[in-house]
């Protein structure tokens, strides 16, 4: 029976070469279809797994991504469509959340990056000051271990804000907020979703929010459905995401980051 059903679902070149789907794409995308469609059945061949998704949900992501004009691939890290099951998943990347806050123009600077062994010197999380020795040398640098991400940004009207998380910290974040951590970018690419989740967390809080970076933000990590209005509902197959519970690995901070010495290594 169930590889009955199995046949029965179409396939995605199938699916999206229906005259009332191409239709739709047409009207809604004009010139634009023909990429996101040829986008669209290479990812449902390529992608481990993603073979199995029901492709109204894969078209779903592709559609999501072509209203905030950001390229579906995975391999370009701006937005992304993850398995989950028999759907597909849309989960926005670091790139994409950074192009949508330079389109509303309110955006001075905007960056996110690792920091690696010996670089950290000082971060209080009460004052937000924090003071990094990044490693010249780019190649020396690469042979240090990640211990963790910073964010930034400041606006035109020089309103400045800054985080930082640990590696712990990120990592338990996506452990207990993300069902798809053990597949996808979180596995093939850590260092994108660490930096992602870092500067989402810091935008969604204190940054100006376009109404594409809202619904980035809105339906990151969602299955997207349409409701009886036909309205684009984010089913959200991660935990909810409460800033009051994402604390700190550990809220000691002299105990998460030891006695700093001054050249920033943990005694």
């Amino acid at each position: 029976m169930s590889n009955q059903l199995q046949r029965q679902q179409p396939t995605m070149a199938q699916y999206l070469n229906r005259d009332s789907i191409r239709k739709y794409l047409d009207s809604v995308l004009q010139d634009r279809a023909g990429q996101l469609i040829t986008s669209l059945v290479s990812m449902h061949k390529l992608v481990p797994n993603m073979a199995n998704v029901e492709p109204e949900s894969l078209l779903n992501c592709g559609l999501k991504a072509a209203s905030m004009n950001l390229p579906l691939d995975n391999n370009l890290g701006f937005a992304y469509a993850v398995p989950y099951g028999k759907s597909a998943t849309f989960q926005i990347g670091y790139k994409g959340l950074v192009q949508l806050a330079q389109r509303t123009g309110q955006y001075k600077s905007i960056n996110v990056i690792d920091v690696r062994h010996g670089e950290l010197e000082k971060w209080d999380l009460l004052t937000e000051e924090l003071s990094l020795v990044l490693i010249d040398d780019v190649e020396k640098r690469e042979k240090q271990p990640v211990i963790g991400y910073a964010a930034v940004f400041e606006l035109v009207n020089g309103f400045r804000k800054v985080t930082y998380w640990s590696r712990a910290r990120v990592e338990a974040h996506g452990k207990r907020f993300s069902k798809t951590y053990n597949n996808g970018p979180w596995k093939t690419d850590f260092d994108a979703m660490a930096k992602k989740t870092v500067l989402k967390d810091l935008l969604s809080k204190w940054g100006p929010l376009s109404t594409e970076m809202q619904q980035a933000i809105k339906f990151d990590q969602a299955v997207i459905r349409k409701d009886d209005d036909g309205e684009e509902v984010p089913d959200c197959v991660d935990a909810d995401y409460n800033v009051a519970e994402d604390k700190p690995a550990n809220d000691n901070l002299s105990d998460e980051f030891g006695q700093m010495s001054l050249d920033g290594d943990a005694k």
